[in-house]
């Protein structure tokens, strides 16, 4: 199956050139790339589910609520 997609001259450029990198067709570069976005997503999500707003609130109340060390700052 085949489908077609827009994409900009510069971002199709870009691909290019890293597929190219990678002795792949730019097509086979981007179908690499979304296969990974999507199972990452998906994974995320999975485990997303496991956990509850109450958990992730009562997870960030034990963040200290402190200054950034320098380092950390931008």
């Amino acid at each position: 199956m085949s489908r077609t997609i827009a994409l900009t001259e510069d971002l199709y450029n870009r691909a290019a050139e890293l597929a190219a990198r990678d002795h792949l067709s730019v097509e086979e570069f981007v179908s690499v790339l979304l296969a990974n976005r999507v199972a990452n997503r998906q994974f995320v999500d999975s485990r997303a589910q496991l956990f509850t707003r109450a958990d992730f609130d009562q997870a960030l109340n034990r963040v200290p609520d402190v200054e950034p060390e320098e380092r950390d700052r931008p």
